[in-house]
């Protein structure tokens, strides 16, 4: 059949139409079938919008939910930024704690090198005591015998200890002039002796207490692990559980998820190190230079007694040169209107004084006792570089507790160990390693050289780690219990302000 003799459904409507009129049995029936597309039409009508048009608490709920669970995702993610800090907060506790004891025991030895000093000087002070007696005691038994007085010799042999001999003797003043001199040189020996006695007892007594509280450290350092290793653990395994539920959230793999936090956790370190690199390689010099560089200003005062001026009229200038002194009275002759310049110039004579000011230009010593500058420097740049070569051959060695060597070592114990084999003997622990070496900028840094972190920048007691610079932007330290002697990379958060140099 053609498209054109194709029947429309117009055409079949009518041949309905026709049929049905032809047969009227059949009208109901027809009647009723064209009834029900209508009525599905309508169905359709009223069920679609139901369903197309959620109702407003429908909304909102959803609306509420989506909040919910961004606002869950985000308190999960702040969370697992305050275990990363809380994890490196842990880590800098342990060495602090392990330097506190480093620095315990070193007080405790020196306490002790102090009280051994203190027992020799007391021994040697008896020893001249007990030599003043035994002469004291020869000259009164002399006298004895010669028919003198026997009251020295009865003070000295009677008397019970230095105090009792000092007190009884007090009745020899009738003596000859030699018993009155040795009974002054006893006395003398006897008061040097009880002091030194006295302070060889306070140097123990000190010595025991440094003793104990280097034990005390140690147990500090031990917990601090301790304490630092429970943490971690618990913070990883809650860091777990959040990257699980965050994967949950997002409908991703906890892999996926976890190699997204470890990249948050990257870029986060990595601006924090660019940021303290930045402030820690910037000239801190020019600074001073930069104050002191206003020499025009330093100028600008003695200018108006002889530079505003003389800028303005150069004649009267040469005039109060040729007179120093009676020039002040003929200098209002020359000129009415440039005398008010040299009438003040006898009074800013003192301007000369300023004119040195910009001189403390090269005063970059600074006057804090710890800044650029200060210390002191024994090593070579040979002497770096061996030190450096030396604390190299270490990598792999455990990390001990106040170790120097030669099967574990601290931080402090290893740089100070390797100065040593380079020939250079520095102090023992990082704060007065500080203290004691010369400060330089960071720009400065060659093999050898020491680099430092504290918690407070300008207290070298709140220092608790010290490293050993390389080159190449790299470190030889021992870190941490637990983390063996190792060559890593720079890391420039918690630095003190400057290096040192041995």
């Amino acid at each position: 059949m053609t498209p054109e003799a194709r029947p429309t459904p117009l055409d079949g409507a009518a041949a309905a139409c026709a049929r049905a009129s032809r047969r009227p049995v059949a009208r109901g029936v027809a009647r009723r079938l064209a009834v029900l597309p209508v009525g599905l039409l309508t169905l359709g009508l009223v069920v679609s919008p139901a369903a197309a048009a959620p109702s407003a608490d429908d909304v909102r709920d959803a609306r509420a939910a989506v909040g919910r669970a961004q606002q869950s995702v985000a308190q999960m993610e702040v969370r697992l930024a305050e275990l990363a800090a809380a994890a490196e907060s842990a880590e800098v506790a342990v060495q602090t704690a392990a330097e506190s004891y480093t620095q315990a025991v070193a007080d405790a030895d020196a306490a002790r090198a102090r009280a051994a000093d203190a027992a020799e000087r007391s021994a040697t002070a008896a020893d001249q005591a007990e030599e003043a007696r035994r002469k004291l005691v020869a000259l009164a038994r002399q006298l004895a015998r010669t028919g003198g007085s026997t009251e020295l010799l009865e003070a000295a042999l009677s008397a019970d200890g230095f105090q009792d001999v000092a007190r009884r003797t007090t009745a020899l003043n009738q003596a000859t002039g030699k018993a009155d001199e040795a009974v002054q040189e006893y006395r003398a020996t006897l008061l040097v002796a009880a002091t030194m006695e006295r302070r060889s007892a306070a140097a123990a007594q000190t010595a025991q207490d440094a003793a104990r509280a280097a034990e005390g450290a140690l147990d500090d350092a031990q917990r601090a692990q301790e304490d630092a290793d429970a943490s971690f653990s618990a913070g990883q395994a809650e860091r777990e559980g959040l990257i699980t539920a965050l994967a949950a959230a997002r409908q991703t793999s906890a892999e996926v998820e976890r190699a997204r936090q470890d990249a948050i956790d990257a870029e986060r370190r990595a601006r924090a190190e660019a940021a303290a690199q930045a402030q820690r390689t910037q000239p801190a010099v020019p600074a001073a230079p930069a104050a002191t560089g206003g020499a025009p200003a330093a100028p600008s005062r003695p200018s108006p007694g002889t530079g505003s001026s003389g800028g303005g009229a150069p004649a009267p200038a040469p005039a109060p040169a040729p007179a120093p002194a009676p020039a002040p009275a003929p200098a209002p002759a020359p000129a009415p209107a440039p005398a008010p310049a040299p009438a003040p110039a006898p009074a800013p004579a003192p301007a000369p004084a300023p004119a040195p000011a910009p001189a403390p230009a090269p005063a970059p010593a600074p006057s804090a006792p710890y800044g650029l500058g200060t210390g002191t420097s024994r090593g070579s740049a040979a002497a770096g570089a061996a030190a450096a070569a030396w604390a190299q051959t270490k990598v792999g060695i455990a990390y001990v507790y106040g170790g120097s060597g030669p099967d574990g070592y601290d931080c402090s114990g290893l740089t100070s160990q390797a100065w040593r084999a380079a020939g250079v003997n520095i102090n023992r622990t990082s704060r007065d390693q500080y203290k004691q070496v010369l400060k330089i900028s960071y720009d400065q840094l060659r093999p050898g050289d020491l680099v430092f972190w504290g918690s407070n920048a300008s207290d070298p007691n709140s220092i608790y780690h010290v490293a050993m610079w390389v080159g190449n932007g790299q470190i030889m330290e021992a870190s941490r219990p637990g983390v063996p002697l190792r060559v890593t990379s720079m890391r420039w958060s918690g630095t003190m302000p400057y290096a040192g140099r041995p």
